[in-house]
């Protein structure tokens, strides 16, 4: 008798120790709201936690690299636009500067303005991009793009920056390919040097004027195919716009499916923790009544 008592002794103290650590583990997780608050809770579900995390990252982490192309982008696009209106203006004085009637003083005029379009054009490819670089670097660049004495140069490599995990989105657009071309002064080339080589035929009191015909022939075909580059610039620009809405929207419902998953894991089941919670409760209960019970049992119980 002496030993079945000390058994169940023994057994109502094992089962109030293991009631109250779990009591303790309920109490923390309605606390956290965690269910998993640590590996050992659950080894397979903490597991699957750490790998939808990594997964949530990475998410993060991509939506950040394409929140900065789609700024830069957008950027882009806009100045390419004011490329655009540049080159329609320049076009507009070429047709009106091949009015035989126009005297030097208004070829001189026209000239002024084309240098002002110019001028322009050459400040939209050194334009900023508000980070650090410049819209038009290409491979990239610490310093503008293009030269600014004598006639431009493109300076940096060609190509563009990307950025993106999975899929990459340019951060940067190639200004040689746009404005300067094959970088000759033929029909096509540098819009830059056939610009500077009109100005100085309508700044010429004395100029030829089958000579200027000529240049003014070179510089329309040279404004229309880079207008035509600019353009394509463009189109390749709002392409990639469209397919950062496309993917931005594809990772936020990733983003919230790994979200959900986490919380189905981890999250802590209020109803369940608190059912829990009282069945524990009433276990140590009955544990501590069979304990003392047991603790006031003597051989005069038995005589």
């Amino acid at each position: 008798m002496r030993i079945a008592t000390a058994f169940y002794h023994q057994q109502s103290i094992q089962t109030i120790s293991e009631r109250s650590e779990a009591m303790a583990r309920l109490q923390e997780q309605l606390a956290t709201g965690k269910r998993i608050n640590r590996a050992s809770d659950d080894p397979v579900g903490a597991a699957e936690a750490e790998r939808l995390r990594a997964a949530g990252a990475r998410i993060e982490i991509e939506q950040r690299m394409m929140a900065h192309a789609s700024g830069m982008l957008s950027l882009a696009d806009g100045s390419l636009a004011a490329a655009s209106d540049a080159l329609q203006g320049a076009r507009e004085l070429l047709i009106g500067a091949g009015n035989s009637t126009l005297q030097a003083a208004d070829r001189a005029s026209i000239a002024t303005q084309l240098q002002g379009l110019r001028d322009e054009l050459l400040a939209i490819g050194n334009q900023r991009d508000g980070s650090g670089g410049y819209v038009f670097a290409a491979q990239g660049s610490t310093t503008p793009p293009f030269t600014t004495g004598g006639a431009p140069a493109f300076q940096p490599a060609a190509g563009t920056r990307q950025t993106g995990l999975d899929v990459s989105f340019d951060t940067t657009v190639d200004g040689g390919a746009v404005f300067i071309g094959d970088g000759s002064s033929a029909p096509g080339g540098s819009v830059f040097g056939s610009l500077d080589a009109i100005i100085a035929q309508l700044n010429d009191p004395a100029v030829d004027p089958a000579a200027l015909g000529a240049g003014l022939q070179n510089a329309m075909a040279a404004v229309d195919t880079t207008l035509d580059r600019v353009l394509q610039a463009r189109t390749s620009v709002g392409e990639q716009l469209r397919a950062l809405e496309s993917r931005g929207r594809l990772l936020e419902s990733g983003e919230l499916s790994v979200a959900a998953r986490a919380s189905d894991i981890t999250a802590t089941d209020y109803a369940a923790a608190v059912s829990d919670m009282q069945t524990n409760q009433l276990a140590i209960e009955a544990a501590m009544r069979t304990y003392a019970q047991i603790s006031r049992l003597s051989l005069f119980n038995y005589l």
